[in-house]
């Protein structure tokens, strides 16, 4: 059955694109969902609707390693270096430079732009934020958002 399974490969890899993670995460997450569906068959696990693959149940497990996923990255503490080089251009990147950079133009923003966005950026969802401080969605959102066009078009 894994084998059935398998030969949707490519639609497993867009519909996890769907989700919104890069290629290089769909991929390791289609690795995964074949490990999990390789061990649930092993303990007996029929996965077969109608004697074809049950969609359904690969796109579940498909959608709950999305997740997991999802969350073990938010538990993760953000460091200023993630990468040291760009996969993009194949060239090394100084992330603590630009990391500066990020910074100096933050302090030149008024207190609570810097607020706001630094709280969203490391912190907060913007609903979270909005419902403990009281501050409606929309007004965070429109301050993070234009705070971060903001940087793009000063570091860039």
């Amino acid at each position: 059955m894994l084998e059935k399974v398998y030969e949707s490969h490519k639609k497993w890899i867009n519909t996890t694109l769907k989700f919104g993670c890069t290629k290089y995460e769909a991929e390791d997450i289609v690795g995964d969902m074949y490990l999990i569906i390789g061990k649930m068959l092993n303990k007996g696990l029929d996965i077969s609707y109608n004697g074809e693959v049950n969609y359904y149940y690969i796109y579940k497990t498909l959608k709950t390693t999305f997740l997991q996923l999802e969350n073990k990255k938010k538990k993760l503490p953000k460091t200023s270096i993630d990468l040291c080089l760009d996969l993009a251009s194949g060239e090394y990147i100084d992330y603590e430079a630009e990391n500066d950079k990020v910074e100096a133009e933050l302090d030149k923003l008024h207190w609570y732009d810097k607020k706001v966005y630094n709280l969203i950026q490391d912190e907060y969802s913007i609903t979270e934020l909005s419902n403990k401080t009281n501050i409606t969605y929309h007004s965070l959102y429109n301050t993070f958002r234009s705070v971060k066009k903001a940087l793009k078009k000063k570091v860039k």
